[in-house]
């Protein structure tokens, strides 16, 4: 049994916190010992975390006291590896593992298209310090995991690394292709017999995402036939997107309903998911619409959907900012049926066990 640290901001309701959860989940059951190093104490997927893992966070917030964390589980615990789960927490590891003298690997992992998250992100640290400190520490990581291979080549890139020291592992997801089902709360735009379409979103409600694209491909489809958005997810964008959705008069039509767990409940019992993203790293929800048997369609940005999509075989792909085409793919959705066995054998690298046991690989802990 190896001691592992996963060390992430929080447990909130991201795609890298949900993938720290399941791989921390799967590691556990795997029989290896998992210990989560949060800077803060906060997060939905709390509760999700396995009775037999253990989550530390650090008394006060700031880099320093998450980094003191890190550290002082090095010294008391001598873990056998510490997985980052971003380039961050990779660094604060990296710099906890330097300050306690300890010759601890670290395994960084990427899950964001890092030069494009850096070129958009709106502070300064990440936009000018970030891409200095990633060329200076994922040098000295045992290795680094990019959720993609459109990730792993612009990692390599951005921050000089040998091609042998960057691997791609895809994110983990279930992969059964669930049955229609009702959602624990039961929502009257997913009744079944309905005479329109619903349509499904998940996600931060951030500038990354482009939900101001997705409405204004909503009012567009609501020209030919009658299309409904459930938008699950939260962010510092929802007060904007609410006075948008007012201004092209479709409020009636969009439903922003927070952050919800049993998202792969409302994919099921929807017509379509739509990731409307001027970037992913990977595109978890991608892999979590395509599983509960949903029509799937996305925007083409770098760099996970294509990969995911295979390009165009099981979803919809189309250019980034393009509402009008969007809108038109939504309403398109019957005239492009999936496969279920190519699907099902398509979903099997993703498949949680697998994945995990990879990672365990690249972190030295293979059987």
């Amino acid at each position: 049994m190896a001691k592992i640290g996963i060390v992430v901001y929080s447990l909130g309701g991201g795609g890298a916190e949900r993938m720290a959860i399941n791989l921390g989940n799967e590691f556990s059951r795997l029989a290896h010992s998992v210990t989560f190093l949060l800077a803060v104490n906060d997060g939905e997927y709390l509760q999700l975390v396995d009775d037999c893992t253990k989550v530390l966070y650090a008394e006060k917030e700031g880099a320093v006291h998450w980094r003191a964390l890190v550290a002082d589980f090095i010294q008391n615990e001598r873990p056998d590896v510490l997985l980052g789960m971003l380039e961050g927490a990779s660094i604060i590891a990296l710099q906890a593992a330097q300050s306690s003298r300890s010759n601890v690997p670290v395994v960084a992992r990427i899950p964001n298209h890092f030069s494009t998250h850096c070129k958009r992100s709106s502070s300064l640290k990440e936009r000018f310090l970030l891409p200095l400190a990633v060329k200076w520490y994922l040098r000295k990581c045992k290795s680094v995991i990019a959720i993609s291979n459109g990730v792993r080549e612009d990692i390599i890139r951005s921050a000089w690394l040998r091609s042998d020291h960057v691997v791609t592992i895809y994110n983990p997801a279930k992969l059964t292709v669930a049955e229609r089902h009702s959602v624990d709360e039961a929502h009257s735009w997913l009744a079944e017999g309905r005479d329109w379409v619903t349509v499904v979103t998940a996600g931060r409600l951030t500038a990354q995402k482009r939900h101001d694209v997705l409405l204004k491909a909503i009012a567009h489809a609501n020209t030919a036939r009658d299309t409904r958005l459930l938008v699950l997810g939260q962010g510092e964008l929802l007060g904007q997107l609410l006075e948008l959705s007012d201004e092209l008069g479709i409020s009636s039509k969009v439903d922003f309903l927070g952050f919800k767990n049993n998202v792969q409940a409302y994919m099921s019992a929807s017509d379509v998911f739509v990731l409307s993203s001027d970037w992913e790293g990977f595109g978890n929800v991608l892999v979590e619409a395509l599983s509960s048997g949903v029509h799937v369609v996305s925007t083409d940005c770098e760099s996970g959907p294509a990969e995911i999509l295979v390009n165009g075989k099981f979803g919809q792909l189309v250019p980034m900012g393009a509402c009008e085409l969007l809108g038109e793919a939504i309403l398109r959705f019957q005239d492009y049926p999936v496969n279920k066995a190519s699907l099902l054998q398509h979903l099997e690298q993703y498949d949680p066990e697998s994945v995990a046991k990879r990672y365990l690989e690249v972190m030295g802990l293979a059987d």
